[in-house]
Parts: structure tokens; sequence; C-alpha cells
């Protein structure tokens, strides 16, 4: 048995997320069925280092692969993306250790989240982003930003079903950069994250940045541990997984 680190990239619009579900579409579902026809093995699996929500993307998700198979690591690249459907692709195929485990072994993880701040939405980035038509006050938001650092408490900003231990993470670094034609992103970076965490933290970011909110207030929202106390979930489709550190 095998056990191998795969590097995928996907677009979740038309997936119920990461997680298998038994009648609904999902990335793990969908890579655990094209595996066990590539291997010939139907015990093969697949596990991943973030269980991304129905509609959010990736660049770079790690996937564990156990498989019984003497493919080489091209052959199944080759292998997988050919029965692959084209929202789901192989980048890289490395073989690991027995003990490597995705989500345990990760150090960290980079989230992108973009936002189309303009009065017209964009017809490309429909599936990828955020569309809000008042302008945003980037300064406040950088402000508010700020204060998300560090390791905290983050129950206010954990989904309410989350099966989550405890809600304390670490967040490293947010980011806010302005690209062209209205196009923000918010780099997030943490050791690890809540469910729905980076997206209430980018609707409590929004509210502040639409003057809904002041930056200061984030210190009282983190002390609330309440999810009521924060600001909306950001809609799925403009999150998208970056990279998963090891």
């Amino acid at each position: 048995m095998r056990n191998l680190k795969l590097i995928i990239e996907y677009e979740g619009t038309n997936y119920s997320g990461w997680q298998a579900q038994k009648t609904l579409p999902t990335v793990q579902g969908t890579l655990v069925q094209v595996a066990r026809r590539l291997t010939r093995d139907e015990n093969a699996s697949v596990a991943g280092a973030s269980r991304t929500d129905a509609g959010v993307h990736a660049l770079g998700q790690v996937v564990g692969l156990k498989a019984d198979t003497d493919m080489s690591c091209q052959d199944l690249i080759k292998g997988l993306n050919f029965f692959l459907p084209d929202d789901i692709v192989v980048k890289e195929a490395i073989d690991m250790p027995p003990d490597f485990d995705p989500r345990r072994g990760s150090k960290g993880k980079i989230y992108l989240y973009r936002i189309v701040n303009r009065n017209h939405p964009s017809a490309l980035l429909r599936n990828f982003s955020w569309n809000i038509f008042n302008p945003l006050d980037l300064g406040a938001m950088r402000e508010a930003a700020t204060h998300f650092i560090g390791e905290k408490d983050f129950s206010s900003f954990m989904a309410a079903d989350s099966d989550a231990n405890h809600a304390v993470r670490e967040v490293t670094s947010v980011e806010i950069f302005e690209k062209e034609d209205g196009l923000l992103e918010i780099e997030v970076r943490g050791t690890a994250f809540l469910r729905h965490m980076v997206r209430i933290m980018v609707g409590t970011l929004v509210a502040v940045g639409k003057g809904k909110r002041r930056p200061a207030d984030i210190h009282g929202i983190i002390d609330a541990r309440s999810r009521e106390a924060a600001g909306m979930t950001a809609p799925a489709q403009g999150l998208c997984l970056v990279r998963v550190e090891y």
C-alpha cells in the first residue's frame, strides 16, 4: 500500500464541498471513485488537508492518496487527469512515508478571497468573487485586519455547526491588495482555520469597509466569543485555498 501526496486544483462551483457525501457530488468523492477505477484498488482512500465548503475553490489542496498500485507518479497524474472532470486537476504526485497525514502534518494554510468592488459585476469572475457595488474604505479595512493577527480564541468567527474541539487559532498575516478594475484580494495566512472562519473574517472586514463597523470593533468582536457579534459570512465563491504549508 502506497501513501502518495497529491497537489490538486479545482473549481468548487459544481461540488457540495470537499468532504464525501452519499447523495451529493463532492471533490473527495469524485477523487475516490476515479482513484479506485484507475488503480483497480477498491480500498483506495483519499484524505484532504482542508475540508473546503461548497463553492470554494483550490489552487493547492493537498491530498493523501492510499492505494495498492505500482503505477509511476507521472502515470498516476496522467491517468487521474484523464478520468477526472475538467474542473478537478492533479498537478503533482509524490510518494510519502506511511505516516504522512495531509491534515495533521500541515503547519499552515494560505487562503485568498476576491472581491469585485465597482458599479457592475464581472462576467468572467462571477464564480470566483463577491460583487460589492458600494465603494469600500480600504484604509479602514487594513487597519481592522491588523487586529486579527496572533493566537486568539476565534469563536466569533466559527460556523455554528463547527465540530472543532476548541476555537483557538493563530492568524499570521492578513493583507489586502488592490488590483486593476476594482478587483480586491484579501490574503489570509494562519496555522489552521475554523469552519467558515476566513469567510466570516472577510464579511466583518467588508462591514468595516462600508462604515458599519469601526476597525477598533474587532477587539470586542473577538472578546465576545459569539458568532452573533461578527459580520456576515462572505459568499463561498470568492474563497480559494492557495497553498498548504508543511
